[in-house]
């Protein structure tokens, strides 16, 4: 049986240039045209403030990292876990199939004298017969 290759790192973005995928360039894209948009409805100062914070914020979308994730999934996740409901690990569930209980056997306490007695000797007791001449 012949043996295939098997394909690694498929998680990869595919790459227009060397360092950039086709997801940042999109981003890099989009607020660029933003920006040119902005550039003839915007006033000369306001526009430079405006193009500064879309030009910071794509490049921290595009290219920032944190432990392994792209930054816009983090925000994503961040803004579902805000919205929606959470469990609690404290709320009683309900089993899927009922339990048994187990029935545990009570225990007795004892009042009466000590608990350890001793016994009556059976030598004593077949001196007795002997002497008495009786058979039980």
């Amino acid at each position: 049986m012949e043996q295939y290759p098997i394909p690694q790192f498929i998680e990869q973005e595919g790459k227009i240039i060397s360092f950039i995928s086709f997801r940042q360039f999109f981003y890099l894209v989009g607020a660029g045209i933003a920006c040119f948009f902005l550039y003839w409805v915007l006033p000369r100062f306001l526009f430079y403030l405006v193009a500064f914070v879309i030009f910071a914020g794509t490049l921290v979308l595009a290219f920032g990292v944190v432990n392994g994730m792209p930054i816009l999934d983090m925000i994503l996740g961040a803004i579902g876990f805000s919205m929606h409901g959470k469990d609690y690990t404290w709320k009683k569930k309900e089993s899927p199939y009922p339990f048994k209980p187990i029935k545990r056997t009570i225990i007795k306490r004892i009042d009466q004298g000590p608990v350890l007695q001793a016994q009556k000797s059976q030598l004593r007791k077949i001196h007795t017969q002997v002497e008495t001449q009786t058979k039980n």
